[in-house]
């Protein structure tokens, strides 16, 4: 997630390393999966807290989806496909049987479940993010991986407090 800020959208093919292409490909299947997750909590919560974080992430984690797509394709790299099956394999990302039992909840059951899973899920990300920034050229990806190391952290620590 980020936190709002914009992050200038295309930069120089020679301007980045390996680390940056890598970044988006990986990061991308993994915001689509943590959408995924707050699809899920649409007819199944009625927090408040669980319901506001779900449209969050809807809305910036599909802004850095573009953000992220723009800069693959002005590098001349394949976006990742939609239902890529190999990036299930990926670390940090749920398993189909994680999916499944967060879909078979409801109610209180399913926002602590929900909230545990997407806590970890975020750690993932900011694993990836901090590799970016480490190993990144491409001033944009560093950046928008700088943002999302704040906000999730941030985040993975709110979820905390509300699991508490």
């Amino acid at each position: 997630m980020t936190t709002g800020t914009s992050v200038q959208a295309v930069g120089l093919a020679g301007d980045r390393a390996d680390a940056d292409v890598r970044f988006s490909q990986e990061m991308i299947p993994h915001h689509r999966q943590t959408i995924q997750l707050a699809g899920l909590v649409d007819g199944r919560s009625e927090n408040p807290y669980v319901r506001d974080l779900a449209a969050k992430i809807k809305k910036d984690e599909s802004h850095d989806i573009d953000l992220m797509s723009g800069w693959l394709q002005s590098w001349d790299v394949e976006v990742p496909a939609e239902n890529d099956r190999a990036v299930h394999d990926m670390p940090g990302m749920l398993s189909a049987t994680q999916i499944s039992s967060l879909e078979r909840r409801s109610g209180a059951a399913f926002d602590k479940l929900w909230l545990s899973v997407l806590g970890k899920h975020l750690n993932s990300g900011v694993q990836m993010a901090q590799v970016a920034i480490a190993l990144g050229r491409h001033r944009p990806t560093t950046q928008l991986a700088e943002k999302m190391v704040t906000a999730q952290r941030a985040q993975i620590a709110e979820i905390g407090e509300k699991l508490a």
